[in-house]
């Protein structure tokens, strides 16, 4: 079965660098995640403000959310993403993702990734809830405990996940993920309904890498009271503790 999606894209004038391979993820209720890659040789209709597309993909079911990535190249400024129309050609329905934002990191977002609810042909939006969650880093309070390594995490709940997320920028002041300190940041996600477990790593870039990870704790928002705690109390460092970089650590 075929899927038609007609994305309509704002490319940043400034930017002279070529339309970007992006990957658009589509997550339904019961039968997981579809994906289609859109790069060049994809593209049917092409111009300086949309372009239209036919990929094909397997049947994606209800869907409720898409997730959109782009790929971070050198010297690329990022693009503003207006939105996405999704066509089942065979059935003829059709859905709505109202984007708006951009995918960039010298920009407010700082985000390569993001995801969107779905809106229907009557304008409802399907879930409801848009979450920015606050995941909380928990570095331990040891000698070489820090890390100058590239952090990733994804969250998982009974709707689905976030997808892998690098952490850029914390809402603390300093250094990101040093001895005894916590470091926050925002993950934008629609609906992931009560959390279960979360995937926590590093790349192993820069001299000692490992870092001495006390916990992981996620808010549904900045002003929310309830909280997830993940706790880990070990090493992810490939010579010590768990002996591994990426590890998966479930609620409690």
């Amino acid at each position: 079965e075929k899927k038609r999606l007609d994305s309509i894209i704002t490319l940043i004038p400034a930017s002279n660098s070529t339309f970007p391979l992006f990957t658009v993820k589509f997550r339904n209720s019961t039968l997981g995640l579809g994906k289609i890659s859109v790069s060049e040789s994809a593209l049917t209709v092409h111009s300086s403000l949309y372009y239209l597309v036919q990929g094909e993909t397997g049947d994606l079911g209800d869907v409720y959310k898409i997730r959109v990535s782009c790929d971070d190249v050198l010297g690329f400024k990022g693009w503003h993403l207006k939105s996405f129309h999704l066509e089942e050609l065979r059935t003829r329905q059709e859905l709505e993702f109202a984007c708006n934002c951009w995918l960039a990191l010298k920009r407010e977002d700082t985000e390569m990734v993001k995801e969107f609810p779905a809106v229907t042909e009557d304008h409802k939006t399907l879930p409801k809830h848009f979450y920015k969650c606050v995941v909380s880093v928990h570095i331990g309070d040891r000698w070489g405990a820090e890390t100058f390594a590239n952090v990733y995490i994804a969250l998982y709940g009974k709707r689905g996940g976030t997808g892998v997320r690098k952490l850029h920028t914390s809402l603390r002041k300093g250094r990101k993920f040093q001895r005894n300190k916590v470091d926050s940041f925002l993950v934008e996600a629609v609906s992931l309904s009560h959390l279960q477990k979360v995937v926590i790593g590093h790349d192993g870039e820069g001299y000692g890498a490992g870092v001495y990870l006390k916990m992981v704790t996620v808010k549904e928002s900045q002003d929310s009271d309830k909280e997830w705690v993940f706790p880990l109390w070990n090493w992810l460092d490939t010579r010590l503790g768990l002996c591994e970089a990426v590890c998966e650590i479930v609620t409690v």
